[in-house]
């Protein structure tokens, strides 16, 4: 079997029907998952979520409704690009 260049394995996996590119990438970045991942993070993670349940409990923090964070985000990138 040939070895195939980058370029060439990046077209024919372009070529991929929807789903069998989302599983691809779905074990592509599983695969590096594993890589250079700090043990604990789970762990630091579980502490973190925790403190900003705690937060929000305790009325410390205000949420906000996702469609205003993404309009503001949007906003954001469209006054960046303007520069």
């Amino acid at each position: 079997m040939a070895i195939m260049t980058t370029a060439e394995l990046r077209s024919s996996v372009l070529s991929l029907p929807t789903e069998e590119r989302a599983a691809l990438a779905h074990d592509l970045i599983a695969s590096l998952d594993g890589e250079d991942a700090d043990p604990h993070a789970d762990a630091l993670w579980a502490t973190e979520i925790e403190r900003r349940a705690r937060e929000v409990a305790d009325g410390k923090v205000a949420l906000v409704d996702a469609d205003e964070v993404h309009a503001e985000a949007a906003r954001r990138l469209r006054a960046r690009a303007g520069r």
